[in-house]
């Protein structure tokens, strides 16, 4: 095996038919992962937090994951189709240039979780171990996490697919020893409906799954052009909906029966109490959850980051380039964690509040334009031309979409940082993603209006620029029509 069929080199570049492989039950497994670690039981504690009771909270935890999970699944289909990662596809909407605006919001966001994912996944193990050397494993968990996202998808699914089966084993065991040892009927049987805390649990539910939007087609680009958009979105929808649902609810109940215990220490408290080893086992499979998820951000990270530099000088995606860019982010990422208080709950609370506020405007814009405006005929050369090509730098309407719907929801703001004066009149409820969802639509649609579809269309189908990779194209004998996707007829 030679070193580039072990060590993935692609970063923010078009994966040709030839490298295509994986199938969508590895997608299932791979995004029902990305969820399945302890972060995403603290998204389930946010209704405790107001004191909301725990049949509400699920309740709220159903509908917000499943209204979020639908952004974030529709762009499944798009890897696929267009073989490019996620973020670059937002130059067809922004300009090569102007699409700058979501990527750097996409990099530090990846780059964010994967701070709260190094600090989780340390305390899991120094939960396990006993031995109070945090900073050490802390360091060591990123360097790990650093390797694997080097390593590249393959090694990614390999991983994922033996995790998925020990983290749903270790969930089923974990929902059982939920019902023996916690009070669930009575905390059931206490039933007040409150809408300020039910909309906060459904807005953190909602937000956590759309802030993993920026990053879906990363990994649905490697599965072949010929699978159907709707069964990838399937997929992704329902791997990450089943672990997010799953983990949120349990992490609602551990707050309600604990509410003076970090979530953490009282999923350890409650498989402790239960036998069997439950505690410590499940704390070794949140850290290996934690770190595949981390190498994931890494990854994403990384192509985001290399995304928004090439559009203003070309680059060509190296092992070596990659390799460099995930050890020197990686580096600023732990760097950070070294520096953040332990406790991680507040802060998180808040970082998850401002994912949305920099993500939603931008996947209106990007899943109108790919559905409804331009429904999915784009020409990959140009998207990867520093110049734009056909979309230019600067996608006037994108970016007018993206700022007016991010303008709106300021005064639906509601962090500990900020609370906008509408959000105070509402008790300090977070609709804002509501806002810049519908705000953002609007005015991409309207702007939009005039657009003439069929004449971009014979410029996307007689697309005779340059290749994305022309040592790739000629090497698997495929012609510059590889790289010009278009609307089926």
């Amino acid at each position: 095996m030679s070193q580039a069929e072990i060590i993935e080199a692609r970063s923010f570049d078009y994966v040709p038919e030839n490298e295509r492989h994986g199938n969508v039950t590895n997608q299932i497994q791979l995004w029902f992962m990305v969820n399945a670690n302890l972060i995403t039981l603290f998204t389930g504690a946010v209704g405790s937090l107001y004191k909301l009771d725990l049949l509400w909270t699920l309740v709220a935890i159903l509908l917000g994951s499943v209204f979020g999970t639908l952004f974030q699944a529709f762009h499944g289909a798009q890897g696929p189709r267009m073989g490019l990662p996620q973020m670059i596809q937002s130059r067809v909407q922004f300009g090569s240039r102007g699409a700058v605006i979501p990527l750097v919001a996409a990099m530090l966001s990846q780059f964010g979780f994967a701070i709260f994912l190094i600090q989780t996944g340390a305390q899991s193990i120094v939960d396990v171990t006993r031995i109070d050397h945090t900073s050490l494993f802390q360091v060591s968990f990123a360097i790990a996490a650093m390797i694997i996202a080097i390593i590249g998808y393959r090694l990614v699914l390999r991983v994922e697919k033996f995790a998925s089966y020990a983290t749903l084993i270790n969930l089923v065991f974990l929902t059982i020893a939920a019902l023996v040892v916690l009070p669930i009927r009575p905390m059931l049987s206490h039933q007040h409906f409150m809408f300020v805390p039910f909309l906060a649990q459904f807005g953190a539910s909602a937000t956590y799954q759309i802030a993993i939007a920026p990053i879906v087609s990363d990994y649905t680009r490697y599965l072949p052009t010929k699978t159907k958009g709707s069964t990838v979105s399937a997929a992704v929808f329902c791997g990450t909906l089943l672990s997010a649902i799953w983990l949120e609810s349990l992490g609602a109940a551990l707050s309600i029966a604990f509410p003076n215990i970090d979530v953490i220490a009282s999923i350890r408290n409650m498989g402790d109490s239960f036998g069997f080893g439950l505690g410590a086992a499940t704390m070794v499979v949140a850290a290996i959850s934690c770190l595949i998820t981390c190498a994931i951000t890494f990854y994403s990270g990384t192509v985001a980051l290399l995304s928004a530099a090439e559009a203003f000088r070309p680059i060509r995606s190296t092992i070596g380039l990659r390799a460099v860019t995930i050890v020197g982010c990686g580096a600023l990422v732990v760097a950070a964690v070294l520096l953040m208080p332990a406790n991680i709950l507040d802060s998180f609370s808040a970082f998850l509040s401002i994912l949305a506020y920099f993500l939603i405007p931008w996947t209106a814009v990007n899943l109108t334009d790919y559905y409804f405006v331009r429904r999915g005929a784009f020409s990959i050369s140009d998207i990867m031309r520093p110049d734009g090509g056909i979309y230019g730098r600067w996608g006037i309407s994108g970016i007018v979409s993206y700022a007016i719907g991010f303008v709106a929801m300021i005064p639906f703001f509601s962090t500990s940082l900020y609370t906008g004066p509408i959000a105070v009149m509402l008790g300090k409820a977070d609709i804002a993603f509501s806002v810049g969802l519908v705000v953002s639509t609007s005015i991409y649609v309207f702007l939009m209006r005039n657009f003439d579809f069929l004449s971009e269309l014979k410029l996307v189908a007689c697309a005779k620029l340059n290749t994305i990779d022309n040592h790739d194209a000629v090497n698997s004998g495929e012609s510059t029509d590889r790289y010009t996707t278009a609307a089926n007829s």
